[in-house]
């Protein structure tokens, strides 16, 4: 930690002083000297945060890949899948540790910010590049962009996870944008700043679970708990990235993905999660369930195809609940979005077999087929969101005094 200087985080004086600097820089003639002060800014966002003991951690996380990635950076040879391999295992073994996960016991020597200052985020920009050095040949690649890659103020918390191509990219770009592309991209930053800490802690207060268990307890405030946490994850989240990407934009970088398209207008959750941290979702369906479902299906007989996407995206699922949080009701959480989206993939083709493709798709554009869809997805949603702020105990306790004081236990 820098003594005298709090941690940094989106919504304090000393982010927006960052921003600030950042913005001017890129508008400046100095916007050469950008890569440097983006990573240092990072670097520095880091250490208001972390111990000497959890910055000993970080650099045991992050300089091993970067020696990897350097030395793998446009070779293509038989030698790389061990390496790849090696670094990978190593990465996610030394995550899981230091995330703290519940089931490989306590890492006493570490101090608590290193399990919630963006490691999950520095993860997956790490194994992307790690696995994808032997074909990035083409782009340039030192101890600089990496550390400005990896370590980005604006993506160091909560993401978008953006990929190093997207990246360097938008560092080619950095400089004043137009004035309306400025006007646009001040006004995004200010309703983020209005949606993630203004109106969403209204709705996160309101989703406190222990209100069930008042005295008077009625079906409107079992309505209020369910629906204002996902109400509140997504003005916090949604309204942080706004922030952050209109950052980008006033530096002139475009190429930070969008994680957000009206999710809880989805039809089914294949479709939540397609709409849903969308950098995320792409990030895992490219380097998880694409990569399983294909040397599942090259090694199992047609007959078995079915099933071996079902175990394809239960393991994906899985991942994503897990890399959500360190206990065991986020892998519940994981496995109930799994089964959801192969029980929705099964209603989709008997829907097909029974009315023929084009009946199927006139069925599901019908207004009341549609809204249905929705108001049923996002009760799945909402329903399971309650398991990130509560453990799994909590609910069944809570959730079981007040259907008793409704008379329906």
């Amino acid at each position: 930690m820098i003594p005298g200087l709090p941690p940094v985080s989106v919504n304090s004086l000393a982010f927006a002083l960052f921003a600030l600097g950042m913005i001017l820089l890129a508008w400046s003639n100095g916007r050469h000297l950008f890569m440097a002060a983006l990573g240092g800014t990072g670097v520095v966002m880091i250490l208001t945060w972390l111990s000497p003991l959890d910055v000993t951690a970080l650099l045991l996380f992050v300089v091993p890949p970067y020696v990897v990635t350097r030395y793998l950076w446009g070779k293509k040879h038989a030698r790389v899948m061990a390496f790849l391999a090696a670094t990978v295992v190593w990465e996610v073994m030394l995550f899981v540790y230091l995330r703290k996960y519940q089931w490989v016991g306590e890492a006493s020597w570490l101090d608590h910010p290193i399990a919630i200052i963006g490691l999950s985020y520095i993860l997956f920009r790490i194994l992307h590049l790690v696995v994808e050095a032997p074909n990035l040949g083409h782009l340039p690649f030192n101890g600089l962009r990496f550390t400005a890659y990896i370590f980005a103020f604006w993506t160091l918390l909560s993401g978008p996870i953006q990929r190093y191509e997207a990246f360097s990219g938008g560092m080619d770009t950095i400089g004043r944008p137009s004035n309306d592309a400025a006007l646009a991209a001040g006004h995004r930053a200010v309703n983020g700043l209005i949606k993630a800490f203004l109106i969403a802690p209204i709705f996160l207060n309101a989703s406190d679970l222990t209100a069930l268990g008042e005295d008077g307890a009625n079906w409107f405030d079992l309505a209020i708990v369910a629906y204002s946490f996902p109400v509140y994850l997504y003005l916090n989240f949604s309204g942080y990235t706004d922030v952050v990407i209109a950052i980008a934009r006033l530096c002139g970088m475009t190429t930070l993905p969008e994680n957000f398209n009206r999710p809880y207008l989805a039809r089914n959750i294949q479709d939540f999660w397609g709409r849903w941290h969308m950098s995320f979702g792409d990030w895992i369906r490219h380097y998880i369930f694409i990569p399983l479902s294909k040397v599942l299906l090259e090694k199992m007989p047609p007959a078995w195809h079915g099933l071996m996407l079902a175990i394809s995206v239960i393991v994906a699922f899985v991942i994503i609940g897990a890399w959500h949080g360190t206990t065991s009701n986020f892998i519940v959480f994981g496995l109930l979005h799994g089964a959801a989206v192969i029980v929705g993939e099964i209603y989709g083709r008997v829907l097909k077999s029974a009315l023929g493709r084009k009946k199927k798709k006139a069925f599901e554009r019908h207004p009341v087929v549609q809204g249905t869809a929705m108001f049923m997805c996002f009760n799945f949603v909402a329903a399971t969101a309650l398991l990130f702020p509560n453990s799994i105990a909590d609910l069944t306790t809570t959730f079981g005094q007040f259907l008793n004081a409704q008379g329906w236990l």
